[in-house]
């Protein structure tokens, strides 16, 4: 695994790929027609029941890509951020809005409250296997988007995936905009 700080240390700022400004961007939080499917039916996509709970106020949520607020309403579900069926197709517990919201409607900026470390970055390739050689540690604190600029200018980076750098949920991905 790489460590963004060491990768970034031995370049200059000015020496760094970039695909240009965060426009360049795509972020995915869950599908919204995923969530509706899933709240409709009462039951996340591998049968667990939704049940509404109040947000301590730490938890993300990857319908909208923010911290959840102290009482608010949320639920926690199995996910897959995946579209096709394979062993790289993992399913993880997520948070969500436990009623629908707005989502995240700025798909060419990083979330304000989910942007910077402790993050692992996973990369993967066209065909949503996993890239080992270019899966990223992005410490405390420090900003994603120069690290996740350097992964999508590599030829073979479909998508990374943010995780979380200790339990490593899904958080959001981010691709190449078109």
């Amino acid at each position: 695994m790489r460590d963004a700080v060491s990768v970034f240390r031995q370049t200059s700022p000015g020496d760094l790929p970039r695909l240009g400004g965060m426009s360049d961007l795509n972020v995915v939080a869950i599908d919204p027609g995923r969530l509706e499917s899933i709240r409709r039916a009462r039951t996340d996509e591998h049968g667990n029941e939704i049940v509404a709970r109040p947000a301590e106020g730490w938890e993300p949520l990857r319908c909208c890509l923010r911290i959840a607020r102290a009482d608010e309403q949320i639920a926690l579900i199995s996910y897959s951020p995946f579209s096709v069926r394979s062993p790289w197709a993992e399913v993880g517990p997520v948070f969500i809005d436990a009623e629908a919201c707005a989502g995240y409607p700025f798909a060419g900026e990083l979330p304000a409250e989910l942007r910077s470390g402790p993050r692992i970055l996973r990369t993967y390739y066209a065909d949503e296997s996993l890239d080992y050689d270019d899966i990223t540690f992005v410490r405390e604190d420090e900003d994603l988007e120069p690290a996740l600029h350097d992964l999508l200018s590599r030829p073979q980076v479909a998508a990374v995936h943010v995780r979380a750098a200790a339990s490593q949920c899904f958080i959001y991905a981010v691709r190449a905009a078109s």
